[in-house]
């Protein structure tokens, strides 16, 4: 790359980005019709699972599916035809299922009441018990009826993936990629579990822990192996899937380290998630890890009293947001993802072997997945 080169008109990308959205959305469409028909075999009750995996779906930012799309047209250096087109819009839709499934489990895990600004799926299905005046349960029968959901979108995220079409051994790279996603986001999912409960020993301090789950939960099903994925299907070589390796696990980071940032300085408006909501699930972040590092011991008693309890109230979760500011661990956070973002820039910049369509794209979404001016203190 050099100085010189171009930078593809936002139009261009606005345009690309458009179509991409609509081919997924018609690949999505057409296998949960085919999921509808099949289930509808069973059940009717069968079938309303895809009617509750299609409200799920809603107001999704395609943030993966994106990060998959920029790879391959970065590898491909020039604009994709509509058949290039459509073979990363398939592979995004099972990467898009993934991260449904991912979620689902994620907020029965976490006991988290909302998702995207609605109740969460298990609390939709416990108070459809609690409406039918269904026998047993109803916190239970919430929690099963979303492991269920997200177990039959990672299944037909498989699906969607088998029929990628493609150059066989184009495809079959994909295919390595997506497979090897799917054991990293369940393995550092583990390890985010261990780490909630004090068992992730072979980390040296929580810190160092929360960063480890960071590598393995978020950043390989968020950019690297979905950029990779899509880097892979449209032809790339190993040195520019290193190079875009190395630019994803910054953004990755950064994102997640923002993500964390908005549970407690975000606008509950655009994220659709309860601010606080960090502090009474009690998870484990950096941001948490900083705070308690800078804490004397009276706040140390307030940070126990309070993070870890889905009963506090406004007061206590506003006493440990302030915490959070005024030891400066809000700032510092903040200040890493401008650096890892400032980082990734840098290494997409220097990549060789990636065309500027793709190079502009995959930085207009960095930019969107790292900002931290927005925030407020």
């Amino acid at each position: 790359m050099t100085a010189a080169s171009p930078t593809p008109p936002a139009a261009c990308l606005s345009d690309l980005d458009a179509l991409l959205v609509s081919r997924i959305e018609e690949v999505t469409s057409a296998e949960l019709s085919e999921r509808r028909a099949q289930l509808g075999r069973i059940s009717t009750e069968s079938a309303a699972l895809v009617d509750d995996l299609e409200a799920f779906l809603e107001g999704g930012k395609l943030l993966r599916p994106r990060f998959c799309f920029w790879g391959g047209v970065a590898a491909l250096r020039r604009e994709p035809t509509a058949e290039e087109v459509a073979a990363l819009a398939r592979l995004g839709a099972a990467i898009e299922l993934v991260q449904a499934a991912a979620l689902l489990h994620d907020d029965v895990i976490d006991h988290s009441p909302v998702r995207r600004g609605r109740p969460a799926q298990h609390v939709r299905a416990q108070r459809a018990h609690e409406d039918a005046r269904l026998s047993g349960s109803a916190e239970e029968f919430g929690v099963a009826v979303a492991i269920v959901l997200g177990d039959l979108a990672l299944t037909w995220a498989e699906q969607i993936a088998a029929a990628i079409p493609g150059p066989a051994a184009r495809v079959t790279a994909a295919r390595a990629e997506f497979e090897a996603m799917r054991t990293e986001v369940m393995s550092g999912q583990h390890l985010d579990i261990l780490h909630q409960a004090g068992g992730f020993a072979s980390a040296p301090d929580a810190e160092q822990a929360a960063l480890s789950v960071i590598r393995w939960k978020t950043v390989p099903y968020t950019v690297l192996r979905p950029v990779r994925m899509g880097a892979a299907l449209m032809g790339a070589e190993e040195p520019e899937l290193d190079a875009l390796s190395s630019w994803a696990i910054e953004v990755g980071t950064a994102f997640q380290l923002r993500d964390d940032l908005l549970s407690v300085v975000g606008d509950q408006d655009a994220t659709g998630k309860p601010i606080g909501g960090d502090i009474v699930e009690g998870k484990r972040t950096v941001l948490l890890a900083r705070t308690e590092a800078a804490a004397d011991a009276e706040e140390q008693r307030l940070l126990s009293r309070v993070v870890g309890d889905a009963e506090a109230d406004e007061a206590a979760v506003h006493a440990v947001h302030e915490l959070m500011v005024a030891t400066g661990a809000v700032a510092s956070v903040a200040a890493d993802v401008r650096a890892r973002a400032t980082r990734g820039r840098e290494l997409l910049e220097a990549a060789e072997g990636l065309g500027e369509l793709g190079r502009a794209g995959l930085e207009a979404l960095a930019v969107r997945a790292t900002d931290v001016d927005s925030l407020r203190a």
